[in-house]
């Protein structure tokens, strides 16, 4: 197991990509705190059927002091932090429409669900990882090189977790804390599925663009990004830092 007696935050777990890791987590042996705004008990269940124990913590990552309750709730139940996955968006509900069309509030509430939850995830876990050590994985999207129209501040708040990457890998580094983006494509979700259900743009949905242009002509899933997210959390990559993990099936081949 690669990921033994390791303990795990991961936020936006309830459901969707967040749920398969953290259930990936599982299997491999980490203690799990699922943290998400919404009801993650089915996600918690799924962690402790698959081999590992979990704790469910509600969490709004646009408000420091809950980020500090639910690094001291991972501290309080499992006496440590190793990992953080800060896999929570704004996603689902967000209208894709012409930029002139976007008010400034969602404008605003997309970068700081997207953008700063990582940052004050960041904060809370550090202290606990300073003299251990750790891995941080910001989960970034290969929309950065796709650019979807309609969507340009969730294009920009993805841009901005690759960025925000980079800096914290040389400035946690010294303190041996990994810092990696992965990078999923559009993958199918109960998120994914409503965002296009209220999309305002017309013309082929986003699954049937990914697959005129992905080298593997299939669906992408959840499960998919689980293998390289154990990865980039276990020892196997613990040379590997600052770095962009596409995930996305070829679409954004170069």
């Amino acid at each position: 197991m690669r990921l033994k007696d390791k303990v795990a935050i991961i936020t936006g777990a309830a459901r969707g990509i967040g749920a398969a890791i953290a259930q990936g987590y599982g299997k491999e042996g980490s203690k799990v705190v699922i943290a998400d705004i919404i009801d993650g008990q089915d996600a918690v269940a799924a962690v402790k059927k698959a081999g590992g124990e979990a704790l469910y913590v509600k969490v709004d990552v646009t408000h420091q002091e809950e980020c500090d309750a639910m690094a001291k709730a991972a501290m309080d139940r499992f006496n440590g932090i190793d990992i953080l996955v800060n896999n929570a968006a704004m996603y689902a509900n967000v209208v894709k429409r012409p930029f002139m069309e976007i008010p400034t509030e969602e404008w605003n509430k997309v970068m700081e669900v997207n953008t700063t939850g990582p940052f004050h995830c960041t904060k809370s876990v550090f202290p606990h990882m300073k003299d251990r050590g750790g891995r941080i994985i910001n989960v970034s999207s290969s929309v950065l090189f796709e650019a979807p129209l309609g969507f340009p501040h969730y294009v920009a708040s993805k841009g901005a977790v690759f960025s925000f990457t980079r800096a914290m890998a040389r400035e946690l580094g010294p303190y041996n804390i990994n810092v990696n983006s992965l990078a999923p494509g559009y993958t199918q979700t109960e998120g994914s599925i409503n965002s296009e259900r209220i999309r305002a743009t017309k013309g082929p949905s986003a699954e049937e663009r990914m697959l005129q242009n992905r080298i593997f002509k299939r669906t992408g899933l959840p499960e998919y990004m689980v293998g390289t997210a154990i990865f980039l959390a276990s020892d196997d990559s613990e040379f590997i830092t600052g770095q962009l993990v596409l995930c996305d099936g070829g679409v954004s081949f170069h």
